[in-house]
């Protein structure tokens, strides 16, 4: 494997035939069937991805956004499928892989990696990839209830608006697993021009309440979660502690937007979960 490639993204498998893929502080998925397997998120695009891949499986792919975010989607032109993505969120992917904001996003990399010493690798020349990234449009658009069938292995769309109205989550029920990356999580970013109001947010949570699953993979952390984070997080939602809430930048995310960070009403020493909203747009 190229030595550049071994500096951009590490992997390590989580179950079997279930492997995450880290880079620069996102992780995208690699999940085997017997037929075919899928990757789910192309991080942001620093390296090429595919070629990565392939060193982990020779099976056919299929490749989804979990939503549009320049993190998640930014390395989709490196792979010679079309890639799965909710219609809604396809202007979102646009103005996240503007040259622009992408050099914005590089900036702030570097930045975080001298604060957290992140194993952070921005290339010498990102902007060699740039025309790849804007004109990308290779696109096969999901919705609820899409089904894939990997060979032993189904995956399934499931709609979970509210970090983006278009986001999505990945079911796989033979192995009891939910793929929500940013759509679900213990820090979900609710404050975007994307995204939806808090009760939305509240909708999708209660709807992957109802799949039977035992883990849960989001999109910044190896870690499994599991069904009893899913209701913490949930009750963070409908029991919000404004009195302890946290002001927050909206910075270039959200200019003109002051998002308040907010933690259950019982959990006033900011132990356990949190959310981060936009307080005039709660319903």
């Amino acid at each position: 494997m190229d030595k550049e490639l071994k500096k951009i993204y590490k992997h390590k498998k989580l179950m079997d035939g279930v492997y995450g893929i880290t880079s620069s502080g996102v992780v995208c998925y690699l999940i085997t069937g017997k037929k075919q397997a899928c990757v789910i998120d192309t991080a942001y695009g620093f390296g090429d991805l595919q070629a990565y891949v392939r060193e982990l499986t020779d099976l056919p792919l299929i490749v989804f956004n979990s939503h549009g975010h320049i993190d998640h989607t930014g390395g989709n032109f490196y792979f010679d499928v079309p890639v799965c993505i909710h219609e809604k969120d396809v202007e979102v992917y646009q103005r996240h892989n503007e040259p622009a904001f992408h050099r914005y996003m590089e900036k702030t990399l570097k930045v975080l990696n001298k604060i957290f010493f992140w194993r952070i690798l921005v290339p010498k020349h990102p902007e060699s990839t740039d025309e790849g990234r804007m004109n990308f449009s290779n696109w096969h658009f999901v919705r609820e209830g899409d089904m894939f069938d990997l060979g032993d292995l189904s995956a399934r769309v499931i709609e979970i608006p509210g970090h983006t109205q278009g986001s999505i989550a990945i079911y796989f029920k033979e192995k009891k697993l939910l793929v929500t990356s940013d759509g679900a999580n213990a820090a979900t970013w609710l404050y975007l021009p994307e995204s939806t109001d808090l009760a939305e947010y509240s909708r999708s949570l209660h709807k992957l309440e109802g799949y039977d699953f035992e883990s849960i993979l989001t999109g910044h952390s190896l870690k499994l979660f599991s069904r009893k984070d899913l209701e913490e997080w949930i009750h963070v939602a409908e029991h919000p502690g404004f009195s302890h809430a946290k002001k927050q930048k909206g910075g270039d995310f959200a200019p003109g937007v002051r998002p308040l960070q907010v933690w259950a009403e019982e959990d006033t020493k900011h132990k356990g979960p949190s959310i981060v909203i936009d307080p005039t747009r709660l319903e």
